[in-house]
């Protein structure tokens, strides 16, 4: 029998759209009918990061964004974060065992379905979070199709780009980590700090490129390409980077600088508009 019920689950911040009654939501949506979701994965991250380690670190996100819009004047919902996404790329690794996803169209319906919901209970702004890169294609559909089929007002926020620049200011690493390296397992220890054993775990990085190509990378790191498929042998052991590097106090400066874009960017596209 569990001793411990609390251990289970401990609200940390603003309450979220799924720990509010139905009587807190109703007075809420008097004062605000924007509500930030974000959209992980269950995946494969290494020796060192949980399998939810996308929706752990959606949780925290959302929160913090819906406290950096409060700090724009701009009130909100941090709403759901929800697990489940894409595959993963099988072009940067194809370790993948224990990844629960859904294919592209199945992810479409279902984003679609959790907004259109949210937006008959009173929802009019949805800031849409990236907590798993592979989903960015198919949710820049979900949002496109619902502006012009019931024109919802949302923004699709990949904060990944943007902060290419940031990471090597904060990180001991200037490397781009990608992948469960050390800006991710940075915001993991922040967020579930028990589920995080990164001692000692070796960092690990691709091969030089031999072929390279002006913005050849792929499109939600800033680069111009979508690769699907396998293109050589996959040698990493599910990571990208210097996971053991990581720090709890780095992870927190990671979710200031995603929040405070995020929030500037709903602020700049979805209000006064």
């Amino acid at each position: 029998m569990i001793q411990d019920w609390k251990t289970l689950y401990e609200v940390k911040g603003p309450k979220s759209l799924m720990e509010m009654t139905a009587v807190e939501l109703e007075e809420t949506l008097k004062e605000t009918q924007t509500v930030i979701l974000s959209f992980g994965a269950v995946e494969n991250h290494g020796v060192h990061l949980p399998m939810g380690a996308d929706y752990f670190q959606a949780n925290v996100l959302i929160r913090r964004v819906h406290e950096c819009l409060a700090e724009l004047g701009r009130k909100s919902v941090p709403g759901l974060a929800i697990p489940f996404g894409t595959q993963t790329n099988k072009f940067e690794r194809d370790k993948l065992l224990g990844n629960v996803y859904l294919n592209e169209k199945t992810f479409i319906e279902m984003a679609e379905d959790i907004i259109l919901s949210l937006h008959e209970t009173g929802f009019e702004r949805f800031v849409l979070i990236l907590n798993h890169s592979e989903n960015q294609a198919a949710l820049n559909v979900v949002a496109k199709d619902l502006a012009n089929r019931h024109n919802i007002k949302s923004v699709v926020c990949d904060w990944v780009a943007p902060h290419n620049d940031f990471w090597p200011t904060v990180l001991k690493n200037a490397e781009h980590q990608g992948h469960g390296g050390e800006d991710e397992t940075a915001c993991c220890m922040a967020a579930v700090p028990d589920l995080v054993k990164n001692k000692d775990v070796e960092g690990w990085y691709p091969e030089e490129d031999t072929k390279p190509v002006k913005m050849s990378g792929l499109y939600y790191y800033g680069g111009s390409v979508g690769v699907f498929m396998p293109t050589k042998e996959d040698k990493s052991p599910g990571y990208v980077g210097d996971p053991a590097d990581a720090t709890a106090e780095e992870g927190i400066l990671c979710y200031d600088a995603y929040a405070k874009w995020i929030a500037a960017v709903a602020d700049k596209y979805l209000f006064d508009m």
